[in-house]
């Protein structure tokens, strides 16, 4: 994935911003749950012998004639897991401005991860897990682990999928708690939406779940006639008859189960933010980037 001089430009401006602090790997520019020598001060703890005298507060000595050692708060940084749904509806070659949506928000979001010297990872749902990248310099590979991703997974090839199950499996390579930004349509029950979120909360992490949907998501056209429609998941095909009555009705169980799948995220205290694949997948990515309240 190439991105342009003014996309670069846009995102060197953004830095990530977590809600509560984590233990790193290695330094870096977030505030970490240790205790140390960092730029800002925490607290006091009684010395010990072997402390460095340097770091001992000899003011406070003077005045209660206690040995204390000041202790900052280190900046380390913060581990990235990216989690792009690889199910049907998202993969199939009618709905691939969903996925190349997905792909680009998952490519700028590690952008700007790497650009801090945070650790990213990949995994699509029913597809490959990448390495983990470290650095500016992994950009290019990351963004080749994407390409390959998408010739592997967009056909039109039906296959069965679980997601709760492969978020499960997902999980189980965490190896640091972190940020974790889930990326999916959620448009399957919201039963499996909170098991597959739950399987990353369950591992400490602090969850930020984008919704993509597309322009047939959103709005159906209205026919006079009868219309045949295969499901994207098992290929199924159906004919239905879909008047104005049918579309407005579609129209409501999709806002209900949006707000059910929101109303869950936020019970869980996980942001929730939704998207539509309705234009170019760099503004609209961009767009997306800006909302989640994860990128400042």
């Amino acid at each position: 994935m190439q991105l342009s001089q003014d996309t670069l430009r846009i995102l060197n401006a953004f830095a990530m911003r977590t809600r509560r602090s984590f233990y790193g790997i290695r330094q870096g520019s977030h505030r970490s749950q240790r205790r140390g020598h960092g730029v800002e001060f925490s607290d006091f703890r009684n010395y010990e012998l072997g402390d460095n005298p340097r770091y001992i507060d000899w003011n406070l000595f003077a005045r209660s004639d206690k040995l204390l050692v000041k202790r900052y708060l280190e900046e380390e940084n913060v581990a990235i897991y990216i989690v792009i749904d690889g199910s049907r509806s998202l993969t199939h070659p009618s709905l691939r401005a969903k996925w190349d949506l997905a792909t680009h928000v998952a490519a700028f979001a590690s952008y700007i991860g790497l650009s801090s010297q945070d650790p990213v990872v990949i995994s699509v749902l029913g597809g490959p897990h990448s390495q983990r990248f470290w650095g500016g310099r992994s950009f290019g590979p990351l963004s080749s682990f994407l390409r390959q991703a998408t010739e592997t997974l967009v056909s039109p090839d039906a296959r069965e999928l679980s997601l709760p199950e492969e978020a499960r499996r997902a999980a189980t390579r965490v190896s640091f708690p972190g940020i974790c930004l889930v990326i999916s349509d959620f448009l399957y029950p919201v039963e499996d939406v909170a098991a597959t979120l739950a399987a990353f909360r369950a591992r400490n992490m602090e969850v930020h779940a984008v919704q993509v949907l597309g322009e047939t998501d959103v709005s159906l056209e209205s026919s006079s006639g009868a219309l045949t429609v295969s499901d994207s998941e098992t290929a199924e095909v159906r004919g239905v008859a879909l008047d104005s009555a049918s579309s407005a009705r579609y129209a409501e169980l999709l806002e209900d189960h949006v707000r059910k799948v929101r109303e869950h995220c936020l019970g869980c205290h996980i942001k929730f933010t939704s998207t539509t694949a309705a234009g170019s997948p760099v503004d609209e990515g961009i767009d997306t980037i800006r909302r989640m309240g994860l990128f400042v």
